[in-house]
């Protein structure tokens, strides 16, 4: 059974005041670090997709998560679900896993502050739901393929006679698997038998210049040259022939004069031929040098002209700059359309510049009606030059004097990557690294480069200049580095977003990281940040992602780690190959029965298993969903035209929130019309109190809204009626519970509406709070008719009520101020004196001739 966490909003309404963040916590993290100033307040929050997110990823909550099932780690899993899934479940309790993250989010609060959570708690769904949400991603590789094929088929895909070879692949590449252990498998699958040839050398690949596959149209090719430019979703590829635009939908894990192939089926967008993001991108090589070539002056006039023949061109256009948002375009003199700089990476364009005549080099690289794109490798003022050297130049040049500007994509404890899109350089500081950078500030570094470790860096006495704090950073897609890579990278470093596998030793300061497959390389993390790196993977495989930077002792692959996780649990992100493979068409699930692997079935038999394919991401234009709720219904209009009312679907599928990518699963039914999504999880609300600078749960110790018929276990006890019936009167259809002593006249009257026992005992700061309003008082005085009074020893007799109330002792409780009309108004009173106790409540109700006061009540709570 759920537990039930779900609370009263109209409560928290009113206790609740919101407070906002002050100006240090804002513009100066840390200002508080040494806890100079109190900050005591109340807040409320709602979780969102990246808080579920953050609470899975908090060292903090995978430690205890860890704890509680060290060895199948089921809790540390039940965690990572809650990442993804967006609720809290039985295993990962809101009341255990949420005081870490809100110390976290709250790090400048003091003691006494409350924090109301608003979070989505699951509903009891199958099981199997949980369990595809666990899956990890396995892609068939050119070896997988060999062992399927043998050396008498050179075939990279699966077929009809071998999908019952899955079972074994999988097994041998996964032999730490446990027993219900889920796999997306990603293959390449082909209805056509391939051949039985004789074996032989494979022949050595042939590629179609650009130039041809440009004249050609659209179609399948593999071309081979140099990137030449980038921007935010891809690159530029030249042969000498001819330039290509890539299209990635992210940014390049490449630099400028990495020499690559790249293979895929080409279309016409804007205007031009360009490989899109299914294309296989394999790097060789990089080049000793780059330079750009020499731009070619360009007037409105040419610039409308060149649509008309339009091939990809370097040139200089000088207009007047119009940032809109995200859109930066180019009004150029004499022109019918405007220049759009697309895709800039962050940094490339200083927006003070916005509305002044500038220049704007770069390649041209499509058109619409309105406007012409342009690739840009520099903006800048009219009549100046640039002041930065593109970092990918730099890297490739020889040691000198260079200033740059860039994005810091990784740091360490001695410095920090830099990017501009072009490539990356090591920003090496040592000790001087004194103000640290975050991911995504963009900063200008000016300085003396060397080379270390088979690269170039700036030193230690450069100049660091912080521009912007702080943008987003879009990762590219990792460069995944197996044994023979790792290898291979000791004879020719290069900085790029890796990944690589291995088993972590960590001896002191030094984090080394076997690589299975590898004769000499070994995985070096190079100055680990505190806290990075989970000391308990000691021992164990890991998946290594972060930035390579060169070579040390001739075998050490130096890493600026961005994350380390166990092996085994890690999830498989976008990935670029190394060597050729098959870009996958086929996905499947496949679990483990602890002996051998199978498709997965769940154990519903009315409910079937429907895997989104990769033909139904590319409408999309992604190989992912950040909004299943809108997408999966149509998917299965689609894909199941003929479903029948009451038809079940699992719908497996890749989901993007957070910046990771990770198997999901859904389930919807037909009601006839429309597919109806399982709902899995409902709101709830849970009130957290930091005492001793820990947080708590604030728990709701006895609640009654005292609307309607007397509930709640709650009793009235008269003492004196002075000849009325009642004195307390209860309606089915009143908000409220009310006292009054008149009757024709004011009456002689004591009675009193007493709460049940309310358990104290493990209370930190409990507090009561009620609404109240007073009308027909008059002259008189408030507290001469109505006490609040506390018992300790008050001990409840039915038959004997009168006699138990007036042998108990009762504390009369004080308030700052009483209500004073009859519009409701909230009365709080500090109950830490019963801290450790169980106690009962009374409202003590008394009137004379003088004075018969009515007292309604309502929303009455003690709680933290």
């Amino acid at each position: 059974m759920m537990k039930k966490y779900i609370l009263l909003g109209s409560i928290f309404a009113s206790v609740f005041m919101l407070g906002s963040c002050d100006y240090n916590e804002d513009n100066f993290p840390g200002y508080d670090e040494y806890d100079t100033i109190k900050d005591i307040r109340n807040d409320t929050i709602t979780l969102e997709a990246a808080d579920y997110a953050t609470i899975a990823k908090l060292q903090a909550n995978k430690d205890l998560a860890l704890s509680k099932d060290p060895e199948a780690e089921s809790y540390l899993k039940a965690l990572e679900a809650v990442g993804k899934n967006q609720f809290f479940t039985d295993m990962i309790l809101p009341e255990e896993f949420l005081p870490a993250y809100i110390a976290n989010r709250f790090p400048y609060l003091s003691d006494n502050s409350k924090v109301l959570v608003n979070y989505r708690f699951a509903q009891d769904l199958p099981a199997y739901l949980s369990q595809l949400s666990t899956a990890r991603t396995y892609q068939f590789e050119t070896e997988d393929y060999k062992s399927v094929w043998g050396d008498k088929v050179d075939a990279k895909y699966l077929s009809p006679s071998t999908i019952s070879k899955i079972p074994a692949i999988l097994k041998a590449a996964n032999q730490t698997a446990k027993q219900g252990d889920v796999l997306m498998v990603e293959y390449a699958f082909s209805e056509t038998e391939p051949s039985i040839g004789g074996g032989g050398v494979t022949p050595e690949p042939t590629y179609t210049p650009i130039s041809e596959i440009i004249a050609g149209g659209v179609g399948e090719y593999t071309a081979k040259g140099t990137v030449v430019g980038t921007y935010g979703r891809g690159f530029l590829l030249n042969d000498g022939t001819a330039s290509i635009l890539v299209y990635l939908n992210k940014p390049a894990n490449y630099s400028i004069g990495d020499v690559l192939t790249v293979a895929g089926t080409t279309s016409i967008y804007s205007g031009l031929s360009q490989f899109p993001q299914s294309s296989e991108v394999k790097l060789l090589e990089r080049s000793k040098t780059f330079a750009y070539p020499t731009a070619v002056s360009m007037s409105g006039a040419e610039m409308d002209k060149w649509t008309e023949n339009a091939a990809i061109k370097y040139v200089s256009i000088t207009g007047k700059l119009v940032i809109s948002g995200k859109y930066l375009n180019l009004e150029v003199e004499g022109a019918t359309r405007q220049g759009s700089i697309s895709y800039p990476v962050a940094g490339l364009v200083d927006e003070t510049l916005n509305g002044q005549n500038v220049t704007v080099t770069g390649y041209l690289i499509g058109y619409s009606k309105s406007f012409v794109n342009i690739m840009a490798t520099s903006v800048v003022a009219e009549g100046t030059e640039n002041a930065y050297t593109p970092i990918g130049v730099v890297a490739l040049s020889n040691a000198g004097s260079y200033t740059v500007k860039g994005s810091v994509v990784a740091t360490y404890d001695r410095g920090f990557l830099l990017n501009d899109g072009t490539g990356s350089i090591l920003v090496y500081l040592n000790k001087n690294y004194t103000e640290k950078r975050k991911i995504g500030d963009i900063v200008t570094v000016a300085g003396q480069t060397s080379e270390y470790a088979g690269l170039k860096q700036f030193t230690d006495q450069s100049i660091v200049t912080l521009i912007k704090e702080s943008t987003d950073w879009v990762y590219p897609d990792l460069l995944q580095l197996k044994g023979e890579d790792m290898d291979a990278y000791l004879e020719s470093p290069y900085v790029a977003y890796v990944s690589y596998e291995g088993v972590l030793k960590i001896d002191g300061f030094y984090y080394n990281i076997t690589i299975e497959g590898a004769e000499k390389a070994i995985g070096s993390l190079s100055y680990v940040p505190e806290g990075v790196v989970d000391n308990t993977l000691n021992g164990k495989k890991v998946r290594v992602e972060g930035y390579s930077i060169g070579v040390s002792g001739g075998r050490y692959v130096n890493t600026m780690v961005v994350s380390v996780a166990d092996a085994s649990t890690a999830v498989t992100k976008s990935m670029l190959a190394t060597r050729a493979v098959i870009e996958p068409n086929t996905y499947a699930v496949y679990q483990f029965n602890g002996s051998a692997w199978n498709e997965y079935e769940p154990e519903d038999e009315t409910v079937s298993l429907a895997v989104m394919q990769p033909a139904d991401y590319k409408p999309l234009g992604y190989n992912s969903i950040s909004n299943p709720s809108e997408v999966l219904p149509i998917y299965l209009k689609n894909c199941c035209p003929y479903a029948q009312s009451g038809d079940k679907k699992a719908v497996v599928y890749y989901y993007y929130a957070d910046k990771v990518t990770s198997v999901a699963a859904s389930e919807y039914t037909f009601d006839g019309a429309v597919w109806v999504e399982t709902v899995n999880s409902v709101p709830a609300a849970m009130m957290f109190m930091q005492v001793n600078n820990s947080w708590k749960e604030a728990v709701e110790y006895y609640a009654n809204t005292f609307a309607g018929e007397l509930h709640g276990d709650a009793v009235i006890v008269d003492v004196e009626l002075g000849g009325k019936d009642y004195v307390w009167s209860t309606l089915a259809t009143s908000a409220h519970i009310q006292a009054s002593g008149y009757y024709q006249q004011n009456r002689v009257t004591e009675s009193w509406l007493i709460t049940p026992k309310i358990n104290l005992t493990e209370a930190i700061a409990p507090k009561m709070v009620f609404e109240a309003a007073i009308s027909y008082l008059y002259s008189g005085k408030i507290t001469d008719h109505i006490q609040v009074c506390v018992s300790t020893d008050y001990v409840p007799n039915a038959e004997k009520a009168k006699e138990a109330v007036q042998a108990a002792k009762w504390d009369v409780i004080s308030f700052d101020k009483w209500v004073s009309g009859s519009t409701f108004e909230e009365m709080q009173a500090d109950m830490a004196a019963y801290k450790g106790q169980q106690i009962y409540v009374a409202f003590k109700y008394s009137s004379n001739t003088e004075c018969a006061p009515t007292l309604k009540l309502k929303n009455f709570a003690v709680k933290e």
